[in-house]
């Protein structure tokens, strides 16, 4: 049975580490705020926790998007490691064809931790890209894009792994399916070059506020999604924590608050956020409607500790949820 839903990109082990020895600072340059934690030079800190989970964009996509019913593929390079072992497992569990994933002994699989504080939802995330970059274009199969009808790609760095991104992306495109992007910091600052390429061949894109800002090197939102849309996108997502997040076709704003509850970890927030556009886009649903799926995949997912976790098992599960709960969203115009 071939994929519905393809996605490229990072597949990792994630260790979460619960640590309140720690500092925490802020800069104030001009009218910028930098935040930053720190730990004490030449001290050994108490740890008070911690938990290993599979995580990584693309594999997170996949996950999110099999468990509500898409057929999802995932593409990429593991190393023959316990991690590999953990990450493929979790996968598998929640139906995720795993045939096309290559493990190697050249490197190990991408690992990250992720520092948590009792500051809550704020983390920091030392990342190792690990096998992840050394996918090649010759590991995409092209009869695998048979009848795709979505790819979703996340952030490898290397110009071979960006290759085979890119060959996905022709692959999907020629059998009329829809490009999903999900670029991270990563791949902005490290290969400006592919970000552009890429993000420029997509159909939907997916960034948080920073990112988004990075990339265009505009402040506002508006002027945001101006300048991704001139790019030739159709849809664009830019997500912003606490304070919501905004979805616009070019001419159509929704502008959407979070909902209301207790926000136990947003790691893969921004992940189970374009589950929700992916399926919704996939459904024809409205933008309004869109905006509010692509909140609650969000919000149920940070009801949890670590990535995939208390996400719906069903289309009707997510849908009932949005019924039953309110999201206070502003609808508007672009102007021209």
């Amino acid at each position: 049975m071939k994929p519905e839903l393809i996605t490229i990109g990072s597949c990792t082990l994630d260790c979460m580490i619960q640590i309140n020895d720690i500092l925490r600072f802020e800069l104030f340059e001009k009218d910028v705020i930098k935040k930053y934690t720190a730990i004490e030079y030449s001290r050994k800190l108490n740890v008070n926790g911690v938990r290993f989970v599979p995580g990584g964009s693309a594999a997170n996509i996949a996950s999110n998007c099999s468990m509500i019913g898409l057929n999802s593929t995932y593409i990429g390079v593991l190393g023959n490691d316990f991690s590999a072992q953990i990450c493929m497992e979790d996968m598998r569990e929640r139906g995720v064809d795993l045939s096309n994933i290559i493990q190697t002994n050249e490197d190990n699989t991408a690992f990250s931790v992720i520092l948590k504080t009792e500051w809550g939802k704020d983390r920091s995330i030392l990342a190792y890209k690990g096998a992840n970059n050394l996918l090649k274009p010759e590991n995409v199969k092209e009869e695998l894009f048979d009848e795709v009808r979505a790819f979703a790609w996340t952030s490898l760095t290397e110009d071979n792994a960006c290759r085979a991104i890119e060959k996905a992306i022709t692959l999907t495109k020629n059998n009329n399916g829809k490009v999903f992007a999900a670029p991270s910091m990563s791949i902005i600052k490290n290969n400006p070059k592919y970000a552009h390429i890429l993000i420029s061949n997509s159909d939907v894109l997916s960034l948080n506020k920073e990112e988004a800002q990075a990339f265009t090197e505009k402040k506002d939102t508006i002027n945001i999604v101006k300048e991704l849309k001139d790019l030739g996108l159709e849809l664009i997502c830019i997500t912003d924590g606490s304070n919501g997040s905004v979805i616009s076709d070019g001419t159509t704003m929704v502008k959407s608050n979070v909902y209301g509850g207790k926000v136990e970890d947003t790691t893969g927030a921004g992940d189970a956020f374009l589950s929700g556009i992916l399926i919704s886009t996939m459904r024809d649903i409205d933008l309004k409607t869109m905006a509010r799926l692509a909140s609650a995949m969000s919000f149920l997912e940070c009801q949890e500790t670590g990535v995939r976790e208390g996400l719906p098992t069903s289309f009707d599960d997510l849908n009932a949820f949005t019924e039953k709960n309110e999201l206070s969203q502003v609808v508007s115009k672009i102007m021209q």
